[in-house]
């Protein structure tokens, strides 16, 4: 195995990749785990540690702790996203509203493959990508 396979490129994996979803969508996502991430997760669940690590935090506090931090360091912009055939402006305060919308697991799910995939965030990936 060659370690280059495996290595991510920290820098892209904290401001982000920009990921087409489809021919009039994109989305710059920042890695799952990264260290804006982390660092928020744990102020937020700092108030809730007990509870969290004991099993007992309620999952609609969990979703709401996720759509923050995700809301901060995980989708941080997007081009051609619409709701209901309107334009919808890049905010972090709407990507908030958005991810934590009744209803909007998938899009929650959506974006966190995107964040998951390791691939995305390695050099040699975005080079032979840029050479297609």
């Amino acid at each position: 195995m060659d370690f280059s396979e495996v290595k991510v490129n920290n820098s892209m994996a904290e401001s982000g990749v920009w990921v087409e979803h489809d021919d009039t969508t994109s989305f710059l996502i920042a890695r799952m785990g990264n260290k804006k991430f982390n660092a928020i997760f744990q102020k937020l669940i700092g108030p809730y540690k007990r509870q969290f690590d004991s099993g007992k935090l309620s999952t609609e506090k969990q979703t709401d702790i996720m759509c923050k931090c995700m809301s901060k360091a995980i989708l941080l912009g997007w081009e051609g996203l619409t709701m209901d055939g309107e334009a919808l402006e890049y905010s972090e305060e709407k990507a908030y509203e958005l991810l934590s919308t009744e209803g909007a697991d998938e899009f929650r799910d959506l974006i966190t493959s995107y964040a998951q995939d390791a691939d995305a965030y390695r050099n040699d990936q975005l080079e032979a990508k840029g050479k297609n």
